[in-house]
């Protein structure tokens, strides 16, 4: 394991059990990092460099003789585009000039080792093949913001340093620079030197006492700790040259044993010492100090070891018996294998996948756990963290910078071996993988919709694990379309558990018909409102009476979906997107959930200035309300993306829920998928027709795994659980799956609807999608383009749908018009839209390969 951020490799004991003792002198005259044989070609090492840009293919650079060392692929590079200076990264290294352009020097290589290995870049080229992204946002989009170049960390001269003789003229011309400025970055003093191999001789240096290399102090409160190293070397040597202090002999005993570097606060606290015994050590050469960035506590991110279950150990059903041992046996192999791991919820997924993970770092690789949101982190990561103490990482966009870098850098070095987060984690940089696991692969979530590139978690996944020789498994109660399609065909294993976790049964569903639910006489319904049906306040007092917990599901967040005029009309619509407001009652604003924009919720109509401002429809904060008056007393959390904002939010709702503090979990799709608390007795859909009316062909698989993952948290302890549903479709076929938990029936009419209209998995898809400030303008592109690909040869059995505009018309004061194109092969698909889209199109373009919604 590489050492710590800051810490030295092991030095020749000789060098350090005696500190008047010069250390031996290395001859480096013939090492080709420091002075490497002159080049019989004479044609410039030239690199080209992926930039975060819309263009179709890297950008050639000269490579100046000072980085000739570190320009490999995989390290980030400075560089300038026209005006503007961008940060890129080396995807190849060659000697042979493009024709008829004029090259530039790059202006700085940022990183002393790639920070994106090879597999990783073969994903990324990948990645952007498959979905016709400019491999710069792709190779943007796997690093994590704000990791600081090897470049920024600073360096200083010892007192030995400044003294002793230099060994070799690199050896010299670094001391030269540092004892004129005194400490300068790694960058700086890479320009100043112009040395090749300026890396191996800050290495040999530090090695031997005569320099200091800090790391650059990142933002978010990190601060610098002393952390002190046992030198390799003969340990009876390192013990007598310790004297007759017992102390010293057990700080020297303590890091013989642990084998890797400590603070020095841990290791006097080891030891039973004050930390004068550990500086005395370092006086004397027998222990080496470093600086090093304090490690961040991530436990705000985490539920607490109560909230996340029992520490018991956990006896498996003969179903699950049959999945592990074929998912071990696929990792033990080492060979790619993709199975589909079903099964109804609560039956104990995790546990197999978990064991899997064991079997992994069991063989000295590595794994990946992805789930579709950040609000489902918490849990996971505490069972893993539990499992697996620190070789667990957290990575995802929840973290400040700071967390972020460092859970990042401890994949990197490999201190940590699992992975956990969210899609992005699908990027970390681990050696030897093992195993990735897809948890809810079904969730839309797992698609990039809102960024180049438009990739999709899931499917990226499967082939990262194919490329690494890994095991694959899709997890979900209810699996996609596309993965049930694939276990049909036996692209996927499918693996399957059919008990519950204690034994326990599905919970019994009550259908709550809202046309016939009567109000109080004299009140109107308001249009879009989700009530507290009869039916279900009758559940919700049965429950409290028996001290259950409750979840209500409304997929709204906010207080209403629309501010409305009872006397002129006037519903508040963004001026940018055309679309009403949403009220946030607690922030006292109208937000536009499309464009993020917001203004002050009014108190009287700013048209007609009557107080007649009446909210409707029903969002989590309304829900929340209207809970609070018809059940004073009984304490309620909100888990809405609004929360998942705040940092360590869903962590700090969740684990009051667990600990029984909150009897009530309001909240939107989040509070469906993944939980497991024993004391819910009852889950609630306030509307269950929130997706079944959108203009997507997923809107009905949407709407059946909501259900299905409502009514799975309820009845997982000891008593059976319900789950009421209020709709106005009573009879969708959806619902009635969902409420007689009829998975095959639902699945068997949904792939009846997507054959006979064409629709994945039968066929494949791609949207192409025009932005334009002009409505005219955005028209006339989407027409053009679309008689472009008709003219093509290889438009024969290509199903065009539209041009038309899309479902939300105008988003951010741009109009959007959409074309879809449905194949039976994917590469057909491919072919003829490189065939026919522009190289640099004179309006904002976006193509969606396999899209997930077409709104």
């Amino acid at each position: 394991m590489p050492p710590a951020a800051g810490a030295s490799e092991p030095a020749d004991a000789s060098a350090s059990a005696d500190p008047d003792r010069e250390p031996p002198v290395r001859d480096t005259s013939a090492d080709p990092r420091l002075f490497p044989e002159p080049d019989p070609d004479p044609a410039p090492l030239l690199a080209d460099v992926a930039v975060p840009l819309p263009l179709a293919d890297p950008l050639c650079y000269r490579v100046p003789a000072s980085f000739a060392g570190l320009a490999v692929p995989g390290v980030r590079a400075r560089v300038r585009v026209a005006a503007r200076r961008l940060v890129g990264v080396v995807v190849r290294v060659h000697r042979e000039p493009p024709a008829g352009v004029r090259l530039r020097d790059l202006d700085q290589i940022l990183d002393r080792e790639p920070v994106l290995p090879e597999d990783l870049l073969e994903l990324a080229r990948f990645t952007a093949d498959y979905y016709l992204a400019p491999l710069g946002e792709v190779v943007r989009s796997m690093l994590p913001a704000e990791l600081p170049p090897w470049g920024d960390r600073r360096v200083r001269l010892t007192d030995g340093g400044a003294v002793a003789p230099p060994r070799d003229e690199a050896e010299a011309a670094v001391v030269g620079v540092l004892a004129e400025v005194g400490r300068l970055s790694v960058a700086a003093l890479q320009e100043r030197t112009g040395l090749a191999g300026l890396g191996a001789t800050l290495d040999a240096m530090r090695e031997a006492g005569r320099v200091v290399i800090e790391e650059r102090r990142p933002s978010g409160g990190a601060r610098y700790l002393t952390a002190v190293e046992l030198p390799a070397g003969d340990l009876e040597r390192q013990l007598a040259a310790c004297g007759r202090s017992p102390k010293a002999r057990e700080v020297v005993e303590h890091l013989a044993e642990l084998g890797r570097p400590e603070t020095a606060a841990e290791v006097a606290a080891a030891a039973g010492c004050s930390p004068a015994v550990v500086r005395r050590l370092v006086r004397l050469g027998v222990l080496r100090s470093f600086t090093q960035v304090e490690r961040l506590d991530l436990g705000r991110h985490l539920l607490s070891r109560g909230a996340a279950g029992e520490e018991a150990a956990i006896r498996l059903r003969p179903d699950q018996e049959e999945a592990t041992r074929e998912l071990v046996g696929a990792v033990e192999a080492g060979r790619y294998a993709a199975y589909l791991l079903g099964g109804v919820t609560g039956s104990g997924k995790t546990e197999v996948y978990l064991r899997a993970a064991e079997a992994a770092l069991a063989a000295g690789r590595t794994a990946l756990l992805l789930v579709p949101e950040i609000a489902l982190v918490p849990a996971l990561a505490r069972a893993v963290e539990r499992r697996f103490g620190a070789r667990a990482a957290i990575l995802h966009s929840g973290l400040g910078s700071a967390e972020r870098h460092q859970e990042w850098e401890r994949l990197r070095r490999g201190e940590a071996r699992i992975a956990v987060g969210p899609r992005s984690a699908l990027f970390a940089p681990v050696e030897r993988l093992g195993l990735v696991v897809v948890d809810e692969e079904q969730d839309p979530a797992y698609k990039q919709d809102t960024a180049v590139p438009r990739y999709h978690g899931r499917d990226l996944a499967l082939v990262r694990a194919r490329r690494a020789g890994a095991a694959a498994v899709l997890v979900s109660a209810t699996p996609s379309l596309e993965s049930r399609w694939n276990a049909e065909r036996g692209k996927l294993g499918r693996l399957e558990l059919t008990g519950r976790v204690g034994g326990g049964a599905l919970p019994e569903g009550i259908l709550v018909d809202l046309r016939r639910e009567g109000r109080e006489p004299g009140v109107a319904r308001r249009p879009g409102e989700a009530p507290f049906s009869p039916r279900l306040r009758e559940e919700l007092e049965r429950s409290f009476a028996a001290g259950e917990q409750v979840i209500l599901l409304r997929n709204r967040r906010g207080y209403a979906p629309m501010l409305l005029c009872r006397a002129c009309g006037e519903d508040f619509r963004c001026e940018q997107c055309g679309l009403p407001r949403t009220l946030h009652r607690r922030e006292k604003t109208l937000l536009c959930h499309y464009c993020g924009t917001t203004v002050d919720a009014p108190l009287h109509c700013p048209v007609c200035a009557a107080e007649a401002l009446e909210p409707i429809g029903a969002g989590t904060e309304r829900v929340e309300e209207e809970f609070a008056a018809l059940f004073p007393g009984v304490p309620a959390g909100v888990l809405d993306r609004d929360v998942v904002r705040r940092p360590g939010g869903p962590a700090a709702v969740l684990e009051r829920f667990a600990r029984g503090e909150l009897r009530v979990l309001i909240g939107t799709q989040m509070v469906s998928k993944g939980h497991h608390f024993p004391a819910v007795g009852l889950a609630a859909v306030l509307n269950a027709d929130s997706y079944l009316g959108f203009p997507d062909f997923r809107a009905v698989e949407r709407t059946y795994t909501l259900l299905v993952q409502l009514a799975g948290r309820a009845g997982r302890g000891e008593r059976p659980g319900r789950v009421v549903i209020q709709t106005h479709h009573p009879d969708h076929y959806a619902i009635r799956a969902a409420l007689g938990h009829d998975d095959a029936a639902f699945a068997a009419e949904e792939l009846r609807f997507r054959r006979v209209f064409h629709y994945p998995p039968f066929t494949r898809m791609v949207q192409l999608l025009v932005l334009d400030g002009d409505r005219r303008r955005a028209e006339a592109a989407i027409h053009d383009l679309d008689e472009a690909l008709r003219r093509q040869p290889l438009a024969a059995g290509v199903r065009f749908s539209g041009p038309a505009p899309a479902p939300l018309e105008r988003i951010r004061d741009r109009w959007r018009f959409q074309l879809l194109l449905r194949g039976p092969h994917q590469r057909r698909l491919h072919d003829l839209l490189r065939a026919a889209l522009p190289q640099q199109p004179p309006y904002d373009l976006t193509v969606d390969v396999d899209p997930q919604q077409l709104l």
